[in-house]
């Protein structure tokens, strides 16, 4: 190596090794105190990006990965936070400052998910409320236009109308036809936003203006995507009947299962009538009627025998009560039909017979002792 060389290279050294300490903080991994710090500034970006790059074997890589899961609760506590002032600003009106917030709040956490998806929605949000602004003033100025120069034309009919006046009439008939495209263009935005009314006070309006193919057009393709979303409508409240439909079905079906198990024969029989009035067609239905007729069936032959034997026993209103009981089962039961008549004969009888009976006499008491007279 030459002394020139020798020399340069001395002189290059000095350079290189304040390079490499202007990077080295870069480099170097960052302790739980800079985390702290970065967090205390709520840089939560920088500290996570910090916290992602900690190889296994580090130091303290058992305590900053403990330390990673209380950034990230920080930083979604943080979102949370920020996210609750953008929607505050909004709702006074103060978009601008809404998203002044989350724009702030990216470059502390540019990650952060819901910051982004929010930003996004309110930017969309404003955007569309731009709009409804421009149309209403857009709207308004039409109709003062098509007020305004029909008066102007009947008094150019009924008064001198000098130069100055006929420029005037010119100028708002130029200002007709610009309002008139404008209408139609904001119409046709209108109507690709899927906002039909206000697609339809443009357009109508327009025509009303300046009556031109291109708003005719846009009329007729106003007319059938409104035909088409009213179908649409339709076939969404037919789904949400259907559905509804196949919930009480449900419901009614569970309902009778459940009387089943209880024995509830009575019950089972009427809430089976109804879901088969919502179902008339269901086969499966007709079967489960058919295997509860059956039961009922059985169930009536019990009634009427115990009924039977109540009344050779003497217990006139509980074989009554017993017979009744199949009458709830099946009103037409022609057997329980004179059962009760006559059980409630006997009841009857047996009222009057009680309230004819002669009342006991009193029993009297026995005397007490007398008192010697004094």
């Amino acid at each position: 190596m030459s002394r020139a060389t020798r020399v340069a290279a001395a002189a290059l050294l000095p350079l290189l090794l304040g390079a490499c300490a202007q990077y080295l903080p870069w480099t170097t991994q960052p302790g739980p105190a800079d985390i702290d710090r970065m967090v205390a500034d709520d840089d939560y970006g920088e500290a996570l990006a910090a916290l992602q790059r900690i190889p296994a074997d580090a130091p303290d890589a058992a305590l900053l990965r403990a330390k990673r899961l209380q950034v990230r609760a920080r930083a979604a506590r943080y979102a949370a936070a920020r996210l609750a002032a953008a929607g505050e600003q909004e709702q006074r009106g103060n978009w601008h400052r809404a998203e002044e917030i989350l724009r702030d709040a990216l470059k502390h956490d540019p990650g952060a998910t819901d910051l982004k998806a929010m930003l996004r929605e309110l930017q969309a949000r404003r955007v569309r409320r731009e709009r409804e602004l421009e149309r209403t003033m857009l709207i308004a100025r039409g109709e003062w236009l098509s007020r305004v120069i029909p008066a102007r034309e009947e008094l150019r009919r009924i008064a001198s109308f000098g130069l100055l006046d006929r420029l005037r009439l010119a100028r708002l008939d130029w200002e007709r036809r610009d309002v008139a495209k404008e209408l139609l263009s904001a119409g046709s935005q209108a109507l690709r936003d899927g906002q039909f009314e206000d697609a339809r006070r443009c357009l109508t309006l327009s025509r009303k203006l300046e009556d031109t193919p291109p708003v005719q057009a846009a009329l007729a393709r106003l007319a059938a995507r409104r035909d088409q979303e009213l179908r649409e409508e339709e076939r969404a409240r037919q789904r949400s009947r259907e559905a509804e439909l196949r919930r009480r079905e449900t419901r009614l079906h569970d309902k009778v299962q459940e009387a089943i198990a209880e024995g509830d024969w009575h019950r089972a029989q009427v809430d089976l009538k109804r879901l088969m009035k919502l179902a008339p067609g269901n086969r499966e239905l007709v079967t489960l009627k058919e295997a509860l007729d059956e039961a009922v069936a059985a169930r009536i032959r019990q009634l009427l025998d115990q009924g039977n034997g109540l009344y050779r026993r003497g217990h006139i209103r509980q074989a009554k009560d017993a017979w009744e009981a199949v009458l709830a089962l099946d009103p037409n039961q022609p057997q329980a039909q004179a059962n009760v008549k006559r059980a409630q004969r006997v009841l009857d009888k047996l009222r009057e017979l009680k309230e004819q009976a002669p009342a006991k006499p009193p029993v009297p008491k026995p005397a007490g002792p007398t008192k010697p007279a004094p």
